[in-house]
């Protein structure tokens, strides 16, 4: 697919719904799950442990993201089967399910934007009821002897990124965006939403850049902003 098409087909997913106002914009790891979940599983089902190596690569900026998960996901001995059980166990933030809730009943769009990979999230969203969100994320194929990653939201023109989140706030053009996320992975987005949380490595980041944005631990200041807002 050419960028041409890539960014018709981001915009196309957005024109069928019939909300209006602000879109929320929510990584998944260490965000909407307490804790990094890829983390865990590399941990978890890694052959060794260079998935460590590869991981302090990427944080110095010496190996882009997608280098860094092909080699990470390409580095686990483990079924399926074994994976999405694992996945499924991770405890979720307290206030994720009732921002949902809030979201659904006032018409606002809610979609999951992550540099993990759609078969892990939706095993958490499934076994917390709420398989039903929009997810944009990286893709997993699980073969007979191996692990694959792969990437369709690969932006050419981000370097660092295997999923620049940043592209999905273009298609929006005129609504107003709202992001919360955590981790280096989150910059792009946060450059060009209207409105970020931001905690940890990402927080650490916007401060150094002098950047605004709301501080977060658990996800309690995004249920109450959309509550101050009259959602």
């Amino acid at each position: 697919m050419d960028d041409s098409a890539r960014s018709l087909d981001i915009v196309n997913k957005f024109q069928p719904t019939p909300m209006s106002g602000p879109v929320i914009f929510i990584d998944f790891d260490n965000t909407i799950t307490r804790g990094d979940l890829l983390d865990a599983i590399l941990e978890r089902f890694s052959m060794n442990d260079s998935w460590l190596e590869w991981e302090a690569a990427w944080q110095d900026g010496r190996i882009s993201t997608r280098e860094c998960l092909q080699r990470q996901i390409g580095n686990l001995k483990a079924s399926r089967a074994e994976i999405l059980a694992f996945a499924a166990t991770v405890p979720i933030d307290p206030f994720f399910v009732p921002i949902v809730r809030k979201a659904a009943g006032a018409g606002l769009e809610l979609i999951v934007v992550s540099d993990s990979f759609t078969a892990l999230i939706d095993a958490v969203l499934k076994r917390n009821d709420v398989a039903d969100l929009r997810v944009f994320a990286n893709e997993v194929r699980f073969l007979e002897n191996r692990v694959e990653a792969e990437f369709p939201y690969l932006d050419p023109s981000c370097p660092r990124c295997a999923h620049c989140k940043a592209q999905h706030f273009r298609a929006l053009r005129n609504r107003e965006t709202i992001f919360v996320g955590d981790g280096l992975s989150d910059i792009c987005a946060a450059n060009v939403a209207d409105t970020v949380f931001a905690k940890d490595a990402l927080a650490r980041h916007l401060s150094q850049a002098g950047k605004d944005y709301r501080t977060f631990d658990t996800l309690r200041p995004v249920l109450d902003f959309l509550a101050r807002k009259g959602y």
